[in-house]
C-alpha cells in the first residue's frame, strides 16, 4: 500500500494544493509580448555607466605621457585592478580559517499551553543566552591547501593586472602610430595637392601661350583631382583613428588629442639583443606564461585539499550560557568538548573528485608549455617583422630622396620645354607612393615593436636601458 501510494506521488505533476491556482504570482505578466517582438519592461532599472568625461590637452602630448594617462583612466586596467583586490580579500578568507569561531545567540520565548485535564499552564517567559566557541585543532593539511590555493589564485589575479597593463600599453601604442601616421599622409597628401595644383597652373600657362596642348591640362587635371581625393580620405580615416586612440586612452571618442608629429627622418630604434635571448626573456617575463605558471600551483593546492578532505578532523568546542525564566533564579550550563570527523565512504566522490585534481594539474602543466611555445613564437616573428620593417623603411628614405631629386629635374625641364606633362606627372606619383611608402614603413615597424614589447611583458616601446637602442 505504501508503494502505490509513493508511485501515486511520483507520478502526480504538482501538489494537490499547488493546482489551485494556475498562476499565483503572476509571472506570465513579465512576458506580455507576443511571439517575434522584443522583451522590454518600462519598470526595469539597470545601473548606468557614465561616458568618461572630456579632457582638454593644451600641449602636444608624447607616447608616454598617453600610455600613463591610459593605464590610469582605461576600464580594462581598472577590472584587472578589482579582481587583484578580490582575490586579495580571498587570500583572507582562507586564513580566517586558522582562527576560531565566537558566536553569541540570543533567545527569547513567551509561551503557554494547557494540560489533557483543561487546566491553562501560566505564561511562561523565557531568555537564554549563550556564547560557543569552535575551533579545528587537525585537519592534515586541510587549511594549508586552501591558503596555498588562494595565494597562488592571488599572483594569478596579479600576473593578470600586468597582462591587462601590456594590452592597454599596446593598444595605446599602436593607435598612437597609427594616427600619428595617417596624419603624415595627410600632410603628403596635401603637399601632393600643392604640387599638382601648380602643375596644372604651369600646363595652362603653357597652352596660352601655345608650348602645351589641351591634354597637358586634362593630364594635370586629372591628378589634381586623384590627389584631393585622397587627401580628403586620409582626413576622414584621420578622425577614426583619433576616436581609436581616445578610446584605448579611456576618453570619449570625439576627445581632441593634439600630438607630436612623426619624424620621418628618424628610423625606428634598433634591436641589439638576439632573438635568442628575447625568446628567454619572454618566457620569464610574459605575464600570460607566469600566469599559466601560477595555474599549476593552484591545481596542486586543489589536489592536496581534496585529498585532505578524506582525512579526520579534529575540533574543540566550547559554550557557556545563561537561561531567565519568570522569576526563578537564573540557570547556567557550560560544555567543552571535542570532535572527531573520520570519513568512511563518500560514494566514491572523494577518489573521483582526487584523480579529477590529478588531471587538472596535468592539463596546467600542458597550458603552460603551450604558452611558452607560443609567447616563443610570437617574439621571433615580431622579431623578424619589426627588422624587416625597419630595414625597409630606411630603404624608402633612400627612395625619397631619389624620388624628390627626380621631380625637381622633370619640372626645371618642363619649365623649359624639354619634358612632357606625363612625365612629370608620373615623377610626381612616384614622389607620393615613396613618401607613403616610407610613412607606412615607419609606423609598421613601430607597431611591431610594441607587439614584440608586449610579448616580452613590457609596458610600453622599450628603451635603451633594456637592450633596444635608436
Amino acid at each position: 500500500m505504501a508503494v502505490g501510494i509513493l508511485l501515486s506521488a511520483q507520478t502526480a505533476s504538482a501538489a494537490p494544493l499547488d493546482m489551485l491556482i494556475h498562476d499565483p504570482f503572476d509571472t506570465q505578466g513579465w512576458v506580455k509580448q507576443p511571439l517575434g517582438q522584443s522583451w522590454q519592461d518600462r519598470q526595469l532599472q539597470l545601473p548606468k555607466a557614465a561616458l568618461p568625461d572630456t579632457r582638454t590637452f593644451v600641449k602636444p602630448q608624447s607616447l608616454a605621457a598617453l600610455t600613463n594617462y591610459a593605464l590610469a583612466h582605461n576600464p580594462q586596467t581598472r577590472v584587472a585592478y578589482e579582481n587583484l583586490q578580490a582575490s586579495a580579500a580571498g587570500l583572507g578568507v582562507a586564513e580566517s580559517a586558522w582562527l576560531p569561531s565566537i558566536s553569541l545567540s540570543d533567545t527569547a520565548a513567551r509561551s503557554q499551553s494547557n494540560t489533557t485535564a483543561g487546566f491553562s499552564i501560566p505564561i511562561i517567559n523565557s531568555n537564554s543566552a549563550s556564547l560557543s566557541l569552535s575551533y579545528v585543532l587537525l585537519d592534515f593539511g586541510l587549511r594549508a591547501a586552501q591558503k596555498d590555493g588562494a595565494l597562488a589564485q592571488l599572483y594569478i589575479s596579479g600576473f593578470d593586472n600586468n597582462s591587462a597593463l601590456t594590452k592597454v600599453a599596446l593598444s595605446v601604442t599602436q593607435n598612437y602610430y597609427q594616427l600619428i601616421g595617417e596624419q603624415a599622409l595627410v600632410r603628403a597628401y596635401a603637399q601632393t595637392v600643392t604640387e599638382d595644383s601648380a602643375n596644372l597652373d604651369a600646363a595652362r600657362l603653357k597652352q596660352h601661350s601655345g608650348m602645351a596642348t589641351i591634354a597637358d591640362v586634362l593630364q594635370a587635371q586629372s591628378a589634381l583631382a586623384q590627389a584631393q581625393s585622397q587627401w580628403i580620405s586620409a582626413q576622414a580615416t584621420v578622425r577614426s583613428d583619433q576616436a581609436a586612440l581616445a578610446g584605448s586612452c579611456g576618453l570619449p571618442p570625439g576627445n581632441p588629442l593634439p600630438l607630436v608629429p612623426l619624424n620621418t627622418h628618424q628610423l625606428p630604434p634598433n634591436i641589439t639583443p638576439s632573438v635568442q635571448s628575447l625568446v628567454l626573456h619572454a618566457t620569464q617575463h610574459n605575464p600570460n606564461v607566469r600566469a599559466a605558471a601560477a595555474q599549476i600551483l593552484v591545481s596542486r593546492a586543489t589536489l592536496r585539499e581534496d585529498q585532505a578532505q578524506g582525512l579526520p578532523t579534529l575540533s574543540a568546542s566550547a559554550s557557556a550560557g545563561k537561561r531567565f525564566q519568570n522569576g526563578l533564579e537564573p540557570s547556567q550550563n557550560w560544555a567543552v568538548g571535542f570532535s572527531l570527523k573520520v570519513p568512511l565512504f563518500t560514494g566514491f566522490h572523494d577518489r573521483y573528485q582526487i584523480q579529477q585534481a590529478r588531471r587538472q594539474e596535468r592539463s596546467a602543466r600542458a597550458s603552460l608549455n603551450q604558452e611558452t611555445q607560443s609567447i616563443a613564437l610570437t617574439v621571433y616573428q615580431d622579431y623578424q617583422t619589426v627588422m624587416g620593417a625597419r630595414s625597409a623603411a630606411k630603404a624608402a628614405q633612400i627612395a625619397v630622396k631619389s624620388a624628390q631629386a627626380s621631380l625637381a629635374a622633370i619640372r626645371a625641364q618642363y619649365k623649359v620645354g624639354l619634358s612632357t606633362m606625363l612625365n612629370l606627372l608620373t615623377a610626381q606619383a612616384t614622389l607620393t607612393t615613396a613618401e607613403q611608402t616610407r610613412i607606412q614603413d615607419m609606423t609598421t615597424a613601430y607597431v611591431q615593436l610594441a607587439n614584440l614589447a608586449n610579448a616580452l611583458g613590457m609596458i610600453g616601446l622599450p628603451n635603451t636601458t633594456t637592450g633596444f637602442h635608436s
